[in-house]
């Protein structure tokens, strides 16, 4: 029984690493945003907004695929945010050229709670499949996430070079069909009260909030410090992800480099995912939280004054940290109000990730660069505060 449980877990996993294969695509938009300020003919600030709403966009996602999984098999979940992928990314390419806000509703809206679905899907069955290697499950499928940006990057360059703006999104929406069948046929969720009996041995666990619903969620102090926490980490990445090509054209980047630059920092996310949440595995949750924090700000630090490899080394360790902060905070989160309905729990606490995609759009706008890195600096520090007063998780032997 324990050998069949294991493996079917594993090919779980294994069916999760192919479904992230394609999620990646939103962190090629640098390499994309100036197809599409060419496209439309619009300037940078209204090139990067369905960027900005489908950050937002993607957290009610997120939601939407929480509550489903109550009602709904997951197979469903994923076939439906897919196919909602898939459209959004479909119907971007038929708007005409006079109608730049078009993408608003398809890659912002469509794209996002699509992708909002999935990945909630995806986060919830590694928490639940993978009770006692919670950080290397998500770590994994996430790093895979990570691994699909650096692939597509150069892909989608190639590819919008060759056919286009319209061609290369074309391409991807087959692609996401595809993989919205796969999904369907092999992701499901584990048997009532899979690993019950499991008690982690010498590791901290919580002996309260193991199955909290939405209104609980609200009553608990940890709740609203897990979304300040997330709040906190989200800023300085956001910031420099959506303009590090058109900004980096000041800081000395060639085209080539930028392109380079991007699938590079790809692959940092994919180390930041994979090596801080399985630490936290071992360190604990709150000291990599901690140490994401201070590599975020001293990154910002050195962003305000960097020109040509540095400030190419600042966006890498930004994306080390994002992808370390995003893949250990579910599991940051399910230490403290349970795996029962991690979907869900995930969802609230990524409020705190939506207001400040979408803060952090409005803070551009409304100040210098230089100042919102540093305002993004501060708000790293007030993180760090959040996770050191986040109560100490009781010890079961």
């Amino acid at each position: 029984m324990e050998e069949k449980r294991s493996s079917q877990r594993i090919i779980i996993l294994l069916s999760g690493v192919v479904c992230s294969l394609i999620m990646g695509f939103c962190y090629t938009y640098s390499i994309i945003q100036p197809y599409i300020m060419k496209f439309f003919r619009i300037e940078s600030s209204s090139a990067s907004l369905p960027y900005t709403i489908f950050l937002a966009v993607f957290v009610l996602g997120n939601y939407v695929g929480g509550t489903a999984q109550k009602k709904y098999k997951v197979k469903m979940i994923l076939l439906v945010g897919y196919l909602l992928m898939a459209v959004g990314i479909f119907t971007t390419a038929l708007l005409p050229k006079t109608a730049p806000e078009g993408m608003w509703f398809t890659y912002g809206g469509l794209l996002g709670i699509g992708d909002g679905m999935v990945y909630n899907v995806i986060v919830a069955m590694m928490q639940k499949w993978f009770p006692d290697k919670k950080g290397l499950a998500t770590g994994i499928t996430l790093a895979v996430l990570g691994v699909s940006a650096t692939i597509l990057s150069p892909l989608c360059s190639n590819w919008l070079q060759t056919y286009g703006f319209a061609g290369t999104f074309k391409i991807l929406a087959c692609i996401y069909v595809v993989i919205a069948i796969f999904g369907m046929l092999t992701i499901k969720a584990p048997p009532e009260n899979y690993m019950a009996d499991y008690q982690p041995t010498g590791s901290t666990t919580v002996t309260s909030h193991q199955c909290l619903t939405a209104g609980e969620c609200f009553r608990t102090k940890e709740y609203y410090i897990l979304t300040v926490i997330y709040f906190c980490a989200i800023p300085a990445f956001v910031l420099l992800s959506a303009i590090f090509v058109s900004y980096g054209t000041s800081k000395g980047l060639s085209p080539a480099l930028a392109v380079t630059g991007v699938g590079i920092a790809s692959l940092m996310q994919v180390a930041g995912r994979l090596i801080v949440s399985t630490a936290s595995d071992k360190i604990g949750r709150k000291g990599a939280m901690i140490v994401c924090f201070i590599i975020t700000i001293a990154a910002v630090i050195f962003l305000t004054f960097s020109t040509g490899l540095l400030y190419i080394i600042c966006f890498w360790l930004l994306s080390f940290t994002y992808g370390g902060t995003t893949a250990t905070m579910p599991s940051l989160i399910t230490d403290y109000l349970g795996s029962k309905n991690a979907g869900l729990t995930v969802a609230l606490v990524m409020i705190g990730f939506g207001v400040a995609s979408i803060g952090t759009s409005f803070l551009a706008k409304a100040v210098s660069i230089s100042t919102a890195f540093i305002i993004a600096a501060a708000v790293a520090v007030v993180g760090i505060a959040m996770v050191l007063i986040l109560p100490k998780l009781d010890r079961k032997s």
